[in-house]
């Protein structure tokens, strides 16, 4: 028996298949039945029509934004003065002009930042997006960059909450940054939420001062030695700067505004502004008395970790993860000048007593020195001085010194005209976080990662601590 074509007008039977219906086959079968033909048919357009349409900005590009963007072009931040937490500021663009040219991808500048057409490539100092993200930045923007629908929400990616994970054992908190009190009496340490005041003579604790959100990453005596500032603040969430009064112990400001962690804070030499500098890639400028933010200064384009007045206090200097040293004009906030000859991110700078002379060290292993004018700086000498990252570098009052730590595990002391190498203290226990010297440079104090101190003696390198302890384990 011969099977019936479907055009027969009676149903196709195979013998010993009359249980199954005429529109169902077995694998292998020839031909689709009409149904399922109808269907693909359907689903092909419809699939067709779906990839026609434009990615929506609610759902699509503002989470996109969101989760690899707004971090640095929030309203806190807004480096290049671009901000991406609405459309409307999408659209508005920066100072480079519009973000994107409507059905022109090639020429927005939006897309040719995060496809690396032009430098620097974004998101800056992290992994580019992915092919199909900057593929759909691109489909949006030829489609014309529709916005939101009226009414329409607009999705965008959950900041998660910080979980508070206290330690299961006792813990020595580790030492990030350090200052003497003018007086030189007394050595500000700067601890995981709190700060502790010990002698400048022993190292023992004399006071603490608790209650900061996270690690207090600098800490700073006022030129007076009345107050204490000291900057932290949640990676992610926000900075803080705290300010108290040293002789009462008692918080006088706390100030917030800043969209991530303060890595440094430094008071003008009239004690009347305080500077902050933060891993949103900014410095602000405060009254000290009220705590009202006097200015904000935009123009590095990665963290910004070192920060320091010179002793005149007509300028202030930033070093950042960006490269670079920038010169300003506190009282205006004008930016006189850039020095960006240092390779890798810059984690500390320290101006020569006679404000003429700035120094940085960074990742790329290297001491360099600037002499500064109005004009510009002029790079007059540079030495590759460790094995590993410079973590910190300082001046002695006198400016004929120059100490640097890295994270080599080792502290050098050099000549600082030459860069000759007067010494080495080597087989540091863990990374010099701090270092600096005292008032009247008979010393100078190290704080490390592991919380442990030593003060060394300026002139035989001995740690002073290490004598006095030997001295009271003598019989």
């Amino acid at each position: 028996m011969r099977n019936r074509n479907l055009t027969d007008g009676a149903p196709a039977r195979e013998v010993g298949q009359a249980s199954l219906p005429a529109n169902v086959r077995k694998v292998g079968q020839a031909s689709l039945p009409a149904f399922s033909l109808a269907l693909l048919a359907v689903l092909s357009i419809s699939s067709a029509a779906i990839a026609q349409q434009p990615p929506s900005y609610s759902t699509d590009i503002a989470p996109l934004l969101s989760k690899s963007c707004v971090g640095c072009h929030s309203q806190k931040t807004k480096m290049g003065g671009l901000v991406l937490d609405t459309y409307d500021n999408l659209r508005k663009g920066g100072t480079h002009g519009h973000s994107f040219i409507s059905g022109k991808s090639a020429e927005s500048r939006l897309y040719q930042m995060v496809a690396g057409d032009i430098e620097p490539r974004m998101p800056f100092s992290a992994d580019p997006l992915k092919l199909s993200e900057i593929e759909l930045i691109k489909r949006w923007i030829d489609a014309g960059a529709p916005g939101p629908k009226l009414g329409e929400t607009v999705a965008m990616v959950e900041s998660a909450e910080l979980p508070k994970i206290e330690p299961a054992v006792p813990v020595k908190a580790q030492i990030f940054s350090l200052d003497y009190h003018p007086g030189g009496q007394m050595i500000a340490l700067g601890q995981h939420r709190r700060v502790i005041l010990a002698s400048a003579e022993t190292g023992k604790e004399v006071s603490r001062l608790e209650g900061l959100s996270d690690v207090a990453r600098g800490v700073t005596f006022s030129p007076d030695g009345k107050l204490l500032a000291a900057g932290s603040g949640l990676p992610g969430r926000g900075g803080e700067v705290v300010i108290w009064d040293v002789a009462s112990r008692r918080r006088t400001q706390t100030i917030e505004g800043h969209g991530d962690t303060v890595y440094e804070v430094a008071f003008s030499p009239d004690g009347k502004m305080l500077a902050s500098s933060s891993y949103d890639k900014t410095v602000k400028l405060w009254d000290v008395d009220s705590g009202a933010e006097l200015r904000t200064l935009e123009d590095h384009i990665d963290a910004v970790y070192a920060l320091e007045f010179t002793a005149d206090g007509r300028w202030l200097i930033s070093g950042s993860a960006d490269r670079s040293l920038k010169i300003w004009v506190p009282s205006t906030g004008e930016r006189l000048y850039t020095l960006n000859d240092p390779i890798e991110g810059v984690n500390s700078i320290a101006i020569h007593p006679s404000g003429r002379r700035v120094v940085a060290g960074g990742h790329d292993r290297t001491i360099r020195i600037w002499e500064l004018d109005q004009g510009g700086g002029q790079m007059v000498n540079s030495l590759i001085a460790h094995h590993s990252a410079i973590l910190r570098v300082a001046f002695s009052p006198d400016g004929k010194t120059l100490v640097t730590a890295s994270a080599d595990n080792s502290i050098k002391v050099f000549d600082a005209g030459s860069l000759d190498e007067i010494a080495t203290i080597d087989n540091q226990p863990d990374w010099v976080m701090s270092l600096e010297f005292s008032p009247d440079g008979t010393q100078f104090a190290a704080g490390r990662f592991d919380g442990s101190l030593s003060i060394y003696n300026a002139d035989n390198f001995r740690d002073q601590l290490e004598v006095l302890q030997a001295g009271r384990s003598t019989p």
